[in-house]
């Protein structure tokens, strides 16, 4: 179950709805379900005008989990500004927190009790936010001719780490909300590795992620429900 919860959900925050140009982002909520319960995920933005992201999975008794990762554009790139997590499944709890501190290109994190901090490359994401750049990078792709990976920086648990997705072509989803024509993308681990995670981003849908596949020991399958444009 731990597995699960904490590799899983970053994915699931890349369903934030944006357009093309940087200043014209849309906030957007959207509603998974899975068999550990029902997730909603935001994006809005705050009093200072940078995007605020948001999960919150209400798995009853067993497990809650909530996540918040902010960041800001520039130049058509994500900048995470901070993060946040907190986690309990059963009686055990976890929680961790980073500061991105641009200026000096270091990362200031805790893990726990633990606080120690990891230098930035220039186009670090947060651990939200790699999917979410994935899709804004996608909508700016030539569709008809994808290349056959694209590979980011990020920050995950007090590490800065290559992270490599593949492009597989396309499938129609059928969801509840409908059959879409999406893009199936695979994200890449080292051979020795028994994990897969494969996911499907719809064109119709602004590119949004309308399912997840996560092989880890068991398959587990998540889908979206609903989401709406917000205002």
């Amino acid at each position: 179950m731990k597995k699960l919860v904490t590799t899983l959900f970053m994915l699931l925050i890349s369903l934030s709805i944006f357009s093309l140009e940087s200043d014209n982002l849309k906030g957007s909520i959207a509603i998974l379900t899975s068999n550990v319960g029902e997730m909603e995920v935001s994006m809005t933005k705050n009093k200072k005008g940078d995007w605020v992201l948001k999960s919150h999975l209400d798995g009853g008794r067993i497990v809650q989990r909530k996540e918040e990762e902010v960041f800001r554009m520039e130049q058509n790139q994500i900048k995470p500004l901070s993060y946040s997590f907190y986690q309990k499944i059963f009686f055990k709890k976890a929680s961790s927190s980073a500061v991105f501190d641009w200026d000096n290109k270091n990362t200031i994190y805790k893990e726990g009790r633990e606080e120690s901090s990891v230098a930035l490359t220039e186009q670090t994401l947060g651990p939200s936010t790699s999917q979410l750049q994935l899709r804004f990078d996608f909508k700016k792709l030539d569709l008809e001719n994808l290349p056959e990976e694209m590979v980011y920086d990020v920050f995950s648990r007090g590490e800065v780490k290559s992270r490599t997705y593949k492009i597989s072509g396309t499938e129609n989803i059928k969801t509840q909300m409908g059959e879409f024509l999406s893009y199936k993308v695979e994200r890449v681990f080292p051979k020795e590795s028994q994990r897969a995670q494969e996911f499907w981003l719809a064109p119709e849908l602004d590119f949004a992620i309308i399912r997840i596949l996560d092989i880890n020991g068991r398959k587990t399958s998540f889908e979206v429900q609903s989401f709406k444009i917000l205002d």
